[in-house]
């Protein structure tokens, strides 16, 4: 007998019509002034965690945003997965290391120090001078192409050039 009042009670909220619960009254969620305000703290937490980013990288020990560090990674050469070659720049000494998850190992200290921009602007001036060949190539494919001949078939010949 108690369980089948038990359950008339819990229907009871169910059963009761709707206009009950439209007639209370409740405050207007979205009013323009809610709407501002939302904006309005949504931009100062967006203005927070951006500026403890910035705070972090400039406190990062070893970043490179530091200026005037005696340290520097001047280059980096992946070995595997996880292992990697790094020549360090100390004052004047450059150091090469060996990094492992177990961890860092000077493999060899450099007598003289070597050029390191070289690499990278011939690994650049390569690159560019591979950009405007193929930009070549495609024009002139596109002016045989319109002209009504067959487009040469020089873009494999560049590519086995570059390899080299």
């Amino acid at each position: 007998m108690q369980l089948s009042r038990l359950r008339h009670l819990l229907l009871l909220p169910l059963l009761t019509p709707l206009p009950a619960f439209a007639a209370q009254t409740s405050p207007a969620v979205f009013s323009p002034w809610a709407i501002v305000r939302l904006i309005a703290a949504l931009i100062l937490v967006l203005l927070v965690f951006f500026a403890l980013i910035w705070l972090f990288r400039r406190l990062q020990p070893g970043s490179a945003g530091v200026s005037g560090s005696p340290m520097r990674v001047l280059a980096s050469l992946p070995l595997g997965t996880r292992e990697r070659l790094l020549l360090v720049e100390v004052g004047k000494q450059q150091l090469l290391l060996g990094a492992t998850p177990a961890g860092i190992t000077l493999l060899h200290t450099l007598p003289e120090p070597l050029p390191v921009d070289s690499g990278s602007l011939a690994f650049s001036g390569w690159l560019r001078q591979a950009m405007e060949r193929r930009k070549q190539e495609q024009w002139q494919n596109q002016q045989a192409r319109s002209a009504g001949e067959k487009p040469s078939s020089s873009a494999a010949g560049s590519s086995s050039e570059g390899s080299s």
